[in-house]
């Protein structure tokens, strides 16, 4: 019986040190994942009702040290985080077949406001992230004078920062149509 047991407890170590942590950058690598639009209706403050679309953005990611997201503690303490933004969302109009970048007002994106490991222990993560944004038709003209009242063709280039800056690669989504009749 103390045999099987010293041989399970073997194979048992042997499984154990086969599972490696992943090996990634300590810059963090996105890649995008998925697009997607839901229209819905809702009230438009003057009465009557508009068309929302909301836009929603998953991109994955991976980052060596974990270092992704911030607490308000860790912005309210740390200067270096004043006015940091940890995901950047840059918004592309097709227009005569081209797309050309459209400046918004706030711009789109911001800060990922929580820790991604909240033991804050370093190591690897690797995940994926939700991004949504909306459109509302009757206030069409107010997100940027080359809109159009119908069916604009949208995409979207992100990019992430980890705490200590590092920039990750961009990407671009696939195309989607807002204001859709």
């Amino acid at each position: 019986m103390r045999k099987l047991i010293g041989i399970v407890a073997v194979v048992l170590l042997g499984l154990g040190a086969c599972v490696q942590e992943p090996s990634f950058s300590s810059t963090p690598a996105i890649s995008f994942k998925s697009i997607q639009k839901i229209t819905k209706t809702s009230n438009d403050g003057f009465g009557g009702t508009t068309k929302i679309d909301s836009v929603i953005m998953s991109i994955n990611f991976q980052d060596a040290e974990g270092d992704l997201g911030l607490t308000e503690a860790q912005l309210k303490s740390d200067v270096k985080y004043k006015d940091f933004r940890n995901f950047e969302v840059a918004v592309m109009l097709q227009k005569n077949g081209v797309f050309i970048p459209i400046t918004f007002t706030p711009a789109l994106g911001g800060l990922m406001n929580f820790n991604f490991k909240p033991n804050q222990k370093s190591g690897p993560i690797e995940g994926s992230i939700d991004y949504s944004t909306q459109f509302v038709y009757a206030f069409y003209k107010g997100y940027s004078p080359q809109f159009t009242a119908k069916n604009d063709t949208l995409k979207f280039k992100i990019f992430i920062r980890d705490n200590a800056f590092n920039k990750s690669n961009t990407i671009e989504t696939d195309p989607i149509i807002i204001f859709k009749d």
